[in-house]
């Protein structure tokens, strides 16, 4: 006897549904990989000195400053939030650096003038920073002012007074050859600017991807309600987050000292643009909790190339910045679908 169980026929396997969300995702943290092999396609077609081991070489020098001060800026928007200051304050930290080597520290009660050689002005240079950093993550976690504001302020007032010690004038001197080597000088065939760049992004890479520090920025970034109610103190992640993108923009600015071989009040001013696409290009979400360090990296090499071939091509100075500007309303553009996709 046939039953109609007997008759009924298996149920066809589920045809696999487009996931629209996850592309989305994808081609919104690493669409700019693509493009950016293409860029260098074109570029090692277009020109004939592109690929060469010398122009390669300035490309990642080039992404080096930029790249390991984008590595603050990174963690503090994993945290959901923003630092406009990081370039004033690598200004201020390179003006505090070559200060205290040139112009020298007058010693209280005394006529003394200390000079500080390379290393101790260094460390006070990236101090500078660091307490920066300190007063950022003072007045958004204590005073609870919004981070954009916050920042904002801070911006001004430095380079207020950066332009208050220099009289708006460049300081320079041959004490700044100490620190030469740090742009000039090479470990083996690499630069050093590029052996620290990737240096640091080993360093960062390991402390977001592989420690509890890391998993509660990443953690208070997604939702600082929960994060909070787990146990993790929200305001301490964002304070010690905020003093170490500090830090690492007062190194920046030690770097860019040495490769300028000098310093001036607002210097990293024109920074703070590529700092911020080079974040939001590799896909750092503005609202916090996604990201990955590694795509900052490529997107600072990518600004860098394109900076690199446009020249290579002829492009004006006023060609550049539209370039620049373009990428970072596409980059924004990518991380608002990003958004509404979720």
């Amino acid at each position: 006897m046939t039953t109609a169980t007997d008759t009924e026929k298996p149920a066809a396997p589920a045809r696999p549904t487009f996931d629209r969300r996850r592309v989305i995702d994808f081609v919104g943290e690493n669409g700019f990989i693509i493009i950016f092999v293409l860029w260098c396609v074109y570029l090692s077609v277009a020109t004939p000195t592109f690929l060469t081991v010398n122009n390669l070489t300035l490309v990642l020098r080039q992404s080096a400053i930029i790249g390991i001060v984008a590595i603050g800026e990174t963690m503090v928007i994993l945290l959901g939030g923003i630092d406009i200051s990081l370039a004033s304050v690598l200004g201020i930290s390179a003006v505090g650096l070559v200060w205290t080597m040139v112009n020298g520290i007058r010693l209280p009660g005394s006529e003394t003038i200390l000079f500080l050689s390379a290393f101790p002005a260094a460390i006070v240079g990236i101090l500078i920073g660091g307490l920066i950093g300190l007063a950022n993550g003072l007045l958004v976690t204590r005073v609870k002012i919004n981070a954009v504001i916050a920042t904002l302020g801070m911006m001004s007032i430095i380079d207020g007074i950066g332009l208050t010690l220099t009289g708006g004038k460049t300081l320079y001197g041959d004490a700044l050859q100490q620190i030469d080597f740090l742009a000039s000088g090479f470990i083996g065939p690499v630069p050093v600017l590029v052996v620290l760049m990737f240096v640091f992004y080993a360093v960062f890479w390991f402390i977001l991807n592989r420690t509890t520090f890391g998993a509660h920025i990443y953690a208070a970034g997604s939702n600082e309600r929960a994060a909070y109610l787990s146990g993790v103190n929200v305001d301490r992640v964002k304070l010690w987050t905020f003093v170490i993108a500090g830090l690492l923009a007062g190194f920046g600015g030690l770097l860019a000292a040495s490769r300028q071989g000098s310093a001036r009040a607002g210097m990293g001013t024109d920074l703070l643009f590529p700092i911020l696409t080079a974040v939001v290009l590799g896909g750092v979400s503005l609202s916090g909790g996604r990201g990955r360090i590694l795509n900052t990296l490529i997107a600072a090499i990518f600004l860098a190339t394109i900076t690199n071939g446009l020249i290579q091509l002829g492009a004006s100075t006023d060609a550049q910045r539209i370039v620049s500007g373009a990428i970072l309303i596409v980059a924004l553009s990518l991380d608002r679908l990003r958004a509404a996709a979720r």
